[in-house]
């Protein structure tokens, strides 16, 4: 399969952060930070656009899931994606408020959190080992 990462000046490839979340000022807000710390950002609404995106071919170094969406939310969608074999090992990092990470985190497949609001900061921090070249 093609690699689905755009070339950057530089002739490497930036990694793919998929986004996913149902509130449209987090998913331009993480897009914005995660462009400066040089990532190839795709969002997603839901967890169903998300899914589709993964089935059209799109992978991601990362995601970055929103816990808490309408219809599929994060538990659910994570159970979809390590149905997918092509895509089941891809590390997920969870965001949402302090207490339902508290509460949902330690029961799901993921490999880190973020607490909302998101800084460039601790975004930075958490992004940097999936972007060798960043």
């Amino acid at each position: 399969m093609d690699d689905q990462r755009p070339m950057t000046r530089g002739g490497s490839r930036r990694p793919i952060v998929l986004i996913v979340d149902d509130d449209p000022s987090v998913l331009l807000l993480i897009d914005t930070l995660a462009e400066r710390l040089g990532f190839q950002v795709k969002t997603a609404s839901s967890g169903l656009q998300a899914l589709e995106h993964l089935r059209e071919g799109i992978r991601p170094a990362v995601i970055l899931l929103d816990i808490m969406m309408e219809r599929i939310d994060g538990a659910t969608f994570l159970a979809h994606l390590r149905g997918m074999p092509e895509v089941a090992e891809t590390p997920v990092i969870a965001m949402s408020t302090p207490a339902v990470l508290e509460r949902v985190v330690p029961e799901l497949p993921v490999d880190g959190s973020l607490l909302k609001p998101i800084t460039l900061q601790v975004l930075e921090e958490c992004l940097r080992r999936f972007n060798p070249a960043g």
